[in-house]
């Protein structure tokens, strides 16, 4: 199956579907990420471009229109990720650290760990993704009246285990934050997604429209795509 005729740029639907649209901006189209730099598949001029396959787009809607109605929004740090992408990261985990700004990155995303310790552990992939099936997606809770991310305890792609939920309790990230939590696991199991118990940030829709995974590159010509209907 050609993934063009089911991907949709989930953003741009939102923006038809939901009262105040969804946000987000690709983590790996840019350097402000775990590895330090811009990953293979994503074009840095593309970071808005959020793909999902069509169903789960739809849900995703729902979801939004439901967290509008608290004063509450989406916001997307990963979606569709290619798989030369994840092929990248498998060659990164191997490399030694080799810049000062990698450097800083790892202390802000995995201070206590190692690189290959983050395969290991479970908390990234290095030969395939289930993001690469178009139905993952990675975000987070924004609020609408200042437009600004909540308090989740951490910072998306932290490795560790305040990273958990609902392991990380309420005494170790703080009341708020796990509050916030909950309110997105909720809302998003209600409309068919599926958390990962080690990041919070993380879910599946329930159902895979995609039998083969997907390696084109996220380009700005994708922008609104499967919006036209």
């Amino acid at each position: 199956m050609d993934p063009l005729k089911v991907l949709v740029d989930v953003v741009a639907l939102s923006r038809s579907r939901c009262e105040h649209p969804m946000q987000g901006e690709l983590a790996y189209a840019t350097k402000e990420n775990f590895l330090g730099r811009v990953v293979d598949g994503y074009l840095p001029d593309a970071s808005r471009v959020c793909l999902l396959t069509r169903k789960a787009a739809e849900q995703l809607c729902l979801v939004q229109s439901a967290l509008n109605r608290r004063g509450m929004g989406l916001f997307i740090f990963d979606a569709l990720r290619p798989l030369r992408a994840v092929r990248d990261f498998g060659t990164w985990y191997g490399e030694p650290i080799q810049t000062a700004f990698e450097a800083h990155r790892k202390q802000l995303h995995f201070p206590h760990l190692d690189k290959p310790d983050l395969v290991r552990l479970g908390y990234a992939p290095d030969s395939i993704s289930r993001h690469c099936f178009g139905h993952v997606v990675d975000l987070s809770l924004i609020d609408l009246r200042t437009n600004e991310l909540l308090d989740m305890g951490t910072i998306f792609d932290y490795f560790d285990v305040t990273s958990h939920h609902p392991e990380a309790s309420a005494d170790v990230i703080g009341e708020v934050a796990f509050r916030n939590r909950q309110i997105l696991t909720d809302t998003m199991e209600a409309f068919g997604f599926l958390g990962y118990a080690k990041e919070y940030w993380h879910f599946d829709y329930k159902e895979t429209e995609l039998v083969d995974p997907v390696d084109m590159e996220i380009t700005s010509d994708l922008l609104g795509l499967g919006c036209s209907r």
